[in-house]
């Protein structure tokens, strides 16, 4: 097994348990703490998606497919197909669970993509202006900074790659006209190095070149070079922050070549504050984010690093071993969470070249940030914590009431053909290996939450030893 951390330190896990500890009572003392910031029934929808493996399949595969359905016929055969009661099997507590909050209705009634669009609009700001502008002003009275996203990516058109970049621009105007006017100073923008752009966005590159290929990358370098530019210099007019995000790992040299190309460019060597994305489960990460702060160091450029565990991860597993390659992810959940730990301690040991932003929900990863931050003598407002929008209200609470510094990542536009996402986070956020299933669906106890993810590796049985015998394989493409 590739163990991402070779030992632990007695009084690191001490204090990790320590802040973890305060953690969870914060969480613990907040008001009907849940997973869901919706209340009603769409967060007792999810709440039985984590709690019925079954129903979470099905309930996902129909959201997926919804988009595409143009008939009052086609939903209502596609609902019963994915949730009547034969092919949902819900378990006679969830069944009865559903008919009491109304869900009878909402499975086999009519409207039901107003309802999908509902349950959606817990993660997801939509895509009208003034809407938008009132919920990141709502976050910012609330202390919270926030980043916005453009929902999509992985364009097929040309066509469709200039109506996205379009879409940033459009998106950099509207906040442009109104962030600025926002008298309240929003304290997750406040730092002892000084005041953070509140404008700040994340941008996906595969939404910005359709023809990416892995045997060309310099052509895709060019053609995504030039519909960000204008994006940029956009920003950097409007004193906006700007977020590369990294995506599947067939983009992710790419995605780093291009960062380091475009921001090496005399018009952006110095603005707008510019940042990447790096996921933990990805087993090249910690070379990656060695070799970016290498870069940073070396062109005196500050970056900011928002270290992610990654949400690709059944489709890199399947897609490697379909084509016979290696499995680019970490094969288990607690090496990850290991590798996680490890590349946090790294970024905030590099705090004078780089601003570090940890994307997490888990409290025994928010913990171990902090006890890095306390054994290295960091300021912790020296960093930020980042969460997605409309999850895990009680676990933001908790951060900001520890004194710490805390950023949403807000997907906006048209909520229907934003299903991918929502599915994808859904998958991720629920997953039966997840801090959050396990704390709000399982209610886990304290010590298996903040569990050392190097302890739970030692007591995991070896991965399965591929057989000896003779087999036909296809050569890998």
């Amino acid at each position: 097994m590739d163990n991402p951390v070779s030992h632990t330190n007695t009084n690191h896990e001490r204090s990790i348990h320590n802040w973890g500890a305060k953690i969870l009572s914060l969480v613990e003392a907040a008001d009907a703490p849940a997973l869901f910031s919706k209340k009603g029934y769409y967060g007792a929808l999810m709440d039985w998606a984590m709690r019925d493996e079954q129903f979470k399949t099905q309930l996902f595969r129909f959201v997926d497919v919804l988009p595409t359905l143009t008939s009052s016929t086609e939903i209502t055969r596609h609902l019963n197909e994915y949730l009547g009661s034969d092919q949902a099997r819900l378990s006679p507590a969830l069944r009865l669970g559903v008919i009491a909050a109304g869900g009878a209705s909402w499975l086999f009634g009519a409207g039901i993509k107003t309802h999908v669009t509902g349950m959606a609009r817990q993660f997801m700001l939509g895509n009208d202006p003034k809407e938008i502008l009132e919920i990141l002003l709502k976050l910012h009275k609330q202390d919270i900074a926030f980043t916005a996203d453009v929902l999509g990516e992985g364009v097929v058109s040309e066509v469709e790659a200039d109506q996205y970049a379009q879409r940033y621009l459009d998106l950099l105007e509207l906040l442009g006209r109104d962030v600025p006017k926002w008298n309240h100073p929003c304290q997750s923008n406040e730092t002892p190095r000084g005041t953070l752009p509140a404008l700040n966005i994340s941008v996906k590159l595969s939404a910005l070149y359709s023809q990416i290929h892995p045997t060309d990358p310099a052509t895709a370098v060019h053609k995504i070079s030039d519909r960000l530019r204008p994006i940029l210099r956009r920003a950097k007019e409007l004193n906006a922050f700007v977020n590369l995000d990294m995506e599947s790992f067939a983009v992710k040299n790419l995605t780093l070549n291009l960062f380091e190309t475009i921001f090496g460019e005399p018009e952006f060597a110095a603005a707008p504050a510019c940042g990447l994305a790096l996921q933990a489960y990805l087993r090249e990460c910690e070379a990656d984010l060695r070799g970016l702060v290498d870069w940073a160091r070396t062109r005196h450029r500050r970056v900011t690093v928002r270290l992610v565990k990654g949400a690709y991860w059944d489709y890199e597993t399947v897609m490697a071993r379909q084509r016979n390659w290696p499995v680019p992810v970490f094969s288990q959940k607690a090496e990850t969470d290991a590798n996680f730990e490890k590349l946090s301690g790294f970024l905030l040991e590099n705090h004078e070249v780089v601003d570090a932003a940890f994307a997490t929900h888990n409290a025994r990863s928010i913990a171990n940030v902090l006890a890095h931050a306390e054994r290295l003598g960091i300021d912790q407002r020296n960093f930020e914590f980042q969460m997605l929008y409309g999850m895990a209200d009680s676990i933001k609470s908790a951060v900001l009431q520890l004194g710490c510094r805390l950023r949403e990542y807000c997907p906006v536009g048209e909520l229907l053909p934003g299903m991918a996402y929502l599915v994808r986070r859904l998958l991720e956020n629920t997953s039966n290996e997840g801090f959050l299933a396990s704390k709000f669906a399982k209610g886990a106890g304290r010590e298996e939450l903040l569990k050392s993810p190097l302890e739970i590796l030692s007591e995991s049985p070896p991965p399965a030893q591929p057989s000896a015998e003779k087999e036909f394989r296809n050569e890998p493409l």
